[in-house]
């Protein structure tokens, strides 16, 4: 089961702004409804020409999904040309997801209009599906209408439940596997009037609507695709701010899954594991499983050192490999937090905490604004003595002595930022300042941090591969297609400064964790 949510809950903003909150709360797609208050999202700039190439490198970047694309097409109404023009638009929106490879656009069927009956409302909803079947199954699109009014298929319980007064369980029954699609979201009471009871939208968890049930009955089913919180802030302008209601609905989901998976004794699907040299491979069919897997051991190696010290001095990476696994952390409520001391890798030359490239924002955005640390030692990417400023850190990481390192590779098979031209197995120093290699520039191109190859900045401070190999245990994450070439060299090559992370397979207690697409290039044991 996986976890997006509609742009109906922040319609005012941007794309990038939708693609980056979606990344940082731990999101694995995003349902497009609107953007900066437009809804004509086929004639949009990010989703059209040269805009299109950059909105699907963003969202590939981030390891994010279109879940859905949806339209604003009603097919009711008896005038045939108010039908034709909610046709033509959806048609317009069926192109548009086969582009961002979304799997279904929403309609909707809706509601007998004054004056028809139920059968020849059904005959003009039927004839437009069919229309629009015709044009989507070329496409490789699906043509999906919501349960709104008095038709279904994108299943939305809250919706039933708000008109019909209808349970979860009985619309998971009704529909079964017609289901493609889910809109979840909680409902508080407003009072009643004239016998009817009033509904708004509540923050998933504090409401009446059992929505933590609808989870239950979708985990118990099997169910994979997506659910989508829906949060109606368009029509509903006083509720919570999305700032508030994405954050919040990730994590309640999340824990709520954790206790289902719990609770069924299910377990996340076993990896394909191997061994290269002492190093520790798993393989996961894909991002989440793969970032949901490596929290559950960076949280038990967590929990190894507060038991032991009193205190678990932790190593963390910067990249956009590290989402999922930055997400689910976060969401893991056992972990002792107060406890923690957190170091990371490397940061530029030049950059300050505030800019949107800086590896401690990135860190301060995606986990330490969210959970309250002992301490989060960070590297001065602005400081005026470059020599000092790396004395000072690694005087901070030899009083602490960190117990766990979380790394990333590079494209071009670095570990942090220590590139194969300044690769040095046997560095003397702990931190130093190093010049970042054309590959390596280019690569923070790709994830985002910089428009472009100009802009990045050519030096680095990072910790050296002797310091990284002498913490106790290590933890690597690299997912993605671009990350192939580099896990072939450094698991089926020889160990050597070429590709520095060929190293890991000597550290003594270390393990690798890959996606299917970055390990499809290792050869089988």
């Amino acid at each position: 089961m996986r976890l997006s949510f509609s742009t109906l809950g922040c319609p005012a903003w941007s794309l990038a702004r939708v693609v980056d909150v979606a990344g940082r709360e731990g999101y694995d797609g995003v349902e497009l409804r609107f953007l900066e208050n437009d809804d004509a999202l086929w004639a949009r700039p990010e989703l059209t020409g040269a805009g299109l190439q950059e909105t699907l490198r963003h969202l590939r970047d981030g390891g994010l999904e279109v879940a859905c694309v949806d339209t604003r097409s009603f097919f009711h109404d008896p005038d045939a040309s108010v039908r034709q023009r909610a046709f033509d638009e959806a048609a317009r929106s069926l192109e548009l997801a086969a582009r961002l490879g979304a799997a279904g656009i929403r309609v909707f069927g809706d509601r007998v209009q004054p004056g028809q009956d139920l059968d020849s409302t059904r005959g003009f909803i039927a004839e437009a599906l069919q229309g629009l079947g015709e044009t989507a199954r070329p496409l490789g699109v699906e043509v999906w209408i919501e349960s709104h009014g008095d038709f279904a298929r994108v299943w939305d319980p809250a919706n039933a439940f708000e008109a019909a007064g209808e349970e979860p369980a009985e619309g998971r029954r009704v529909l079964g596997d017609l289901i493609r699609h889910v809109h979840l979201k909680d409902l508080s009471h407003t009072g009643t009037a004239a016998g009817v009871t009033g509904w708004r939208p509540a923050l998933a968890g504090e409401g009446q609507f059992p929505a933590a049930d609808v989870l239950a009955l979708l985990h118990r089913s099997g169910y994979d695709g997506f659910v989508s919180f829906e949060w109606e802030k368009r029509w509903h302008p006083s509720i919570e701010e999305p700032e508030v209601a994405l954050p919040h609905f990730a994590r309640w989901a999340s824990g709520v899954l954790r206790r289902l998976e719990g609770e069924s004794a299910i377990t996340t699907t076993a990896p394909r594991a191997f061994r290269r040299g002492r190093l520790g491979v798993d393989v996961y069919p894909g991002r989440p499983a793969m970032g949901a897997a490596a929290a559950r051991l960076v949280a038990a190696r967590i929990h190894e050192q507060a038991d032991r010290d009193g205190r678990a001095a932790v190593i963390f990476a910067s990249a956009p490999s590290q989402n999922e696994f930055l997400a689910a952390l976060r969401d893991d409520a056992t972990v002792p937090w107060p406890k923690v001391i957190a170091f990371h890798l490397d940061e530029y030359v030049g950059v300050g905490p505030r800019h949107p490239a800086s590896f401690r924002r990135f860190l301060t955005d995606r986990l330490f604004d969210h959970v309250r640390v002992r301490a989060f030692h960070g590297l001065d990417g602005e400081a005026a003595d470059q020599a000092a400023e790396c004395a000072r850190y690694a005087a901070l990481l030899q009083r602490e002595r960190p117990g766990l390192a979380i790394l990333g590779i590079g494209e071009n098979g670095h570990l942090a930022f220590i590139d194969p031209p300044v690769c040095d197995f046997a560095d003397r120093l702990d931190v130093r300042v190093v010049e970042l290699d054309e590959p390596c520039r280019l690569q923070q191109v790709h994830d985002g941090g910089f428009p472009r190859v100009e802009d990045v900045p050519r030096t680095a401070f990072s910790l050296t591969i002797p310091f990284i190999m002498g913490v106790p245990r290590a933890v690597a994450l690299v997912p993605g297609p671009a990350k192939r070439a580099a896990i072939k060299a450094a698991l089926d090559g020889p160990v050597t400064a070429a590709c520095p992370a060929s190293i890991l397979r000597r550290h003594p207690n270390a393990t690798l964790f890959l996606d299917d697409d970055s390990a499809a290039s290792v050869g089988k044991d």
